[in-house]
């Protein structure tokens, strides 16, 4: 072999050493961009179960609030009309000793006026 034909062999050599390192690099740059894509998709997607599962909770928790605010409130209505028909009766009763009362003042006063 001439010393033109090695010359013109690592020449080739070189130049497919080359090739191949920026065949390489090119695929290294490929396989970063896709990483770093998949990446953010798994982190989008995390985000995403995670605001589902806040949102679901959030609501059950607006449910149970909705549901106590709902007893509370019969409650509170239930104990109104206790009250209120206790009043009733008590107001009654207040009426029938004042009438009772008044007549035996007018009764006491007609009986000493004879």
């Amino acid at each position: 072999m001439s010393r033109d034909e090695t010359l013109l062999q690592v020449k080739r050599a070189e130049e497919e050493a080359e090739q191949i390192v920026k065949e390489a690099q090119e695929s290294q740059r490929s396989v970063v961009i896709a990483a770093r894509r998949q990446a953010l998709k798994a982190t989008q997607d995390a985000d995403e179960r995670l605001r589902a599962e806040s949102d679901s909770a959030v609501s059950k928790e607006r449910a149970k609030i909705v549901s106590e605010k709902e007893a509370i409130l019969a409650r509170g209505k239930d104990d109104a009309l206790r009250v209120r028909d206790l009043a009733k009766n008590r107001m009654n009763r207040s009426k029938d000793h004042l009438k009772d009362s008044f007549a035996r003042t007018l009764d006491a006063t007609s009986g000493t006026d004879d």
